[in-house]
């Protein structure tokens, strides 16, 4: 039910974004407009400051008519007095991931804006410090005992992801270009024996989140041949 709620509300926003800058009835003549010529791309992501990261976009053409994109999206976390938005149950992180996408142009992208499906995964890697009960033995008197201590450990995640998006790519001023995209995803979070996590899993937010979600986001990029 959360799945299908999920890809009903990306159905619908995206609706909504691919509704902007359509032509009015007021339009005559509709003239077809020139291509713009997008090559290359560097994008920043703001909303992952909101996850105490920072990723960058890297995009570039594979076909002559500029339809098909490959992505690159390096990531890093950083938290270190656990001052996080969304969840705040650790003492500090550090982390660093790397996505890599297809992305499709339904036509080659016009000068004003181009419409595209993009698809693709990543790894995340995340290393957090938390205070947690370490067993310890000692002896006493010629017997061995088993007691715990309140100590402050790393608790190493490792995590894969896949996304499936839709998007509209936008020339507000060359070569300036801004990105809107929704759509559905899915995390699978692993401590270092492959075993699933089970603690940081509350939110989506978390580090630990296993399940489905939203992807939703903005990206800032700019174009250069």
């Amino acid at each position: 039910m959360k799945l299908l709620t999920i890809i009903l509300l990306s159905i619908v926003s995206s609706a909504m974004v691919f509704a902007q800058d359509e032509p009015t009835f007021k339009t005559v003549i509709a003239q077809e407009e020139p291509t713009f010529k997008r090559e290359k791309i560097i994008s920043i992501v703001p909303q992952y400051v909101f996850q105490d990261g920072f990723r960058i976009d890297y995009e570039f053409t594979i076909q002559k008519n500029r339809k098909s994109w490959i992505q690159f999206s390096p990531e890093i976390f950083i938290n270190t007095d656990a001052n996080q938005m969304f969840s705040n149950n650790y003492n500090s992180m550090r982390g660093f991931g790397l996505e890599i996408h297809h992305k499709y142009f339904m036509k080659e992208p016009t000068v004003k804006n181009g419409y595209y499906f993009a698809y693709g995964g990543g790894l995340q890697y995340f290393v957090l410090k938390d205070n947690t009960d370490v067993e310890y033995s000692y002896s006493e008197y010629g017997t061995d005992y088993i007691s715990y201590r309140n100590e402050e450990v790393e608790i190493p995640i490792n995590r894969l992801l896949v996304n499936f998006m839709v998007g509209k790519s936008v020339v507000r001023s060359k070569p300036f270009i801004i990105d809107y995209y929704m759509g559905v995803g899915f995390r699978y979070s692993m401590d270092n024996n492959l075993d699933l996590i089970d603690t940081y899993n509350d939110t989506w937010f978390e580090h630990g989140y296993s399940g489905s979600l939203l992807v939703a986001g903005i990206k800032f990029g700019f174009n250069f041949q």
